[in-house]
């Protein structure tokens, strides 16, 4: 079973009635561009909210689901599921969709309850909680970190229980414990304890194993060590209460010959990011199967060179073939790269076709405004827009698009560009200016009634100032851009 397509509706960047909407075929991974602010994250938050929200009691009807410059009320988040095996068997059963809106919340069904616990959603901030969150202390205590979120739904083996159960079992055993506790009390809690602990050191016997097979892939002389003295109770006389002590799960790593478990201190970031990140990945391999299992890394790498992050597609290649892939970045760079790999394996990567959206930020006077598309179908977004009167954001495609046919022009014919230091100051008029100069010698390129047509639009809907300046574009204005950027873009090819 794999996510074959994600809608979603007034949440976040996304604003308004023009939904975003992303097909996957069958089941694709996705790797996703994206600027800062384009929506990218936007789109990550969506997923990983909709696989939480019957858990957490998400409202997507409020902040900071909601997007805050829309009218209205009508937001969604619908994700359709295509499950292969299924259809085998009955090829005309239809692919199921699930709904997480004001309206309609299906986020309780038994298979997204299924899919939250065994979900790996990852992002920077995931990562910064297993060290660098702990710069001040003389060593690293992961014991929250691993027992409450990233083993929180992975099983003890000894009592086929979660190990967040057991411990929020034991946490509130020790919290009802008064002065009249009775001796069925004391054993009962020391039992569960003694469960929780010899299952846990199982299991972080387990995920040391794994991490480390994980982490060497990054070519490191690194090795972990996991500490567990186990967790006890303990009597407050004054409070009369039981209270768990012992919370702590020691990491620490061996560098070259140096044992420390202080090495938060002194590592550097690539090494630390690398160590949480196998840490990570490691535990999700741990969780329970389900019918669908899901990796989503979110510039989780942004710690790391290049150099240092090639591994991780070895990773992704090795270990999580049977997951659906969700990459987020901003670093255009490193979206080459792994564009690259993708194509010299004929599309592939961790075994899984690969589906690519770029996103980027632009604005109109009203707001901020995410553009993404498809395989750079700028085109047909604008006439998305167009169709439902939001023709501000179909003026905003348009001159990307417009943008787009004029770079791939410049770089295709080799055309000497106004230099500028940094690349994103270069404007869609130094491109322009190159091609009329390249068409003047080369008079079957470019006619005369194309080139005044274009300079007509770049001044009433191609240029960005107006969308700042002014509230007003015209419905008969973007069709003619849309016409006159068809017709451009015809011209240029040919």
């Amino acid at each position: 079973m794999k996510i074959s397509q994600i809608e979603i509706k007034n949440f976040r960047a996304f604003k308004g009635d023009s939904h975003f909407t992303l097909s996957l075929n069958k089941g694709d991974n996705l790797l996703v561009y994206g600027e800062n602010g384009s929506g990218k994250t936007s789109l990550f938050t969506a997923l990983k909210n909709f696989f939480e929200c019957e858990v957490k009691k998400h409202d997507i009807s409020k902040f900071p689901f909601r997007n805050i410059f829309s009218q209205t009320d009508n937001s969604f988040v619908k994700i359709t599921f295509n499950d292969k095996a299924a259809t085998k068997k009955k090829p005309n059963q239809q692919a199921k969709l699930y709904e997480w809106s004001n309206l309609q919340n299906e986020t309780n069904e038994q298979l997204i309850l299924e899919i939250n616990k065994t979900k790996g959603f990852i992002d920077y901030k995931d990562l910064l909680e297993t060290y660098f969150l702990q710069q001040k202390k003389d060593f690293v205590n992961i014991f929250e970190l691993l027992i409450e979120n990233i083993l929180k739904f992975a099983e003890n083996d000894l009592t086929r229980r979660t190990f967040g159960d057991e411990w929020q079992e034991i946490s509130d055993l020790s919290e009802k414990i008064q002065d009249n506790r009775s001796k069925r009390d004391i054993q009962q809690i020391n039992y569960l304890i003694e469960k929780f602990n010899d299952g846990l050191r199982l299991k972080l016997d387990e995920l040391k194993i794994k991490a480390q097979e994980i982490l060497n892939l990054f070519g490191y002389e690194l090795k972990l060590e996991i500490f567990f003295g186990g967790i006890a109770s303990d009597r407050i006389e004054k409070r009369k209460t039981e209270k768990i002590k012992n919370q702590v799960i020691n990491l620490r790593v061996q560098f070259f010959q140096h044992q420390r478990e202080d090495q938060h201190l002194f590592l550097n970031e690539a090494k630390l990011s690398a160590i949480a990140l196998s840490i990570f990945c490691a535990a999700l391999l741990l969780q329970p199967a389900s019918r669908l299992r899901i990796l989503a890394l979110d510039d989780v790498l942004i710690g790391l060179d290049m150099s240092n992050r090639m591994p991780v597609l070895d990773i992704l290649d090795k270990f999580f073939k049977d997951f659906q892939i969700f990459l987020f970045t901003f670093d255009r760079s490193w979206y080459e790269v792994i564009k690259h790999r993708i194509a010299l394996n004929k599309d592939r990567l961790a075994g899984n076709l690969w589906k690519k959206v770029e996103f980027y930020t632009s604005s109109t006077d009203e707001s901020d405004l995410p553009i993404y598309a498809e395989e750079k179908d700028y085109i047909q977004k604008a006439e998305e827009f167009y169709k439902a009167n939001d023709y501000k954001a179909a003026a905003v495609y348009l001159r990307t698009r417009f943008e787009m046919i004029l770079k791939t022009f410049c770089d295709d014919k080799k055309l000497k560009v106004k230099f500028q230091l940094e690349a994103r100051k270069l404007s869609s008029d130094d491109f322009w200016q190159a091609v009329k100069i390249y068409a003047a010698t080369n008079l079957l390129i470019l006619d005369q009634q194309t080139i005044s047509d274009v300079e007509q639009y770049r001044k009433i809907t191609l240029n960005p100032l107006n969308h700042a300046d002014f509230a007003s574009i015209y419905k008969i204005d973007v069709k003619k851009t849309i016409d006159v950027i068809k017709i451009l873009e015809i011209k240029l090819k040919c």
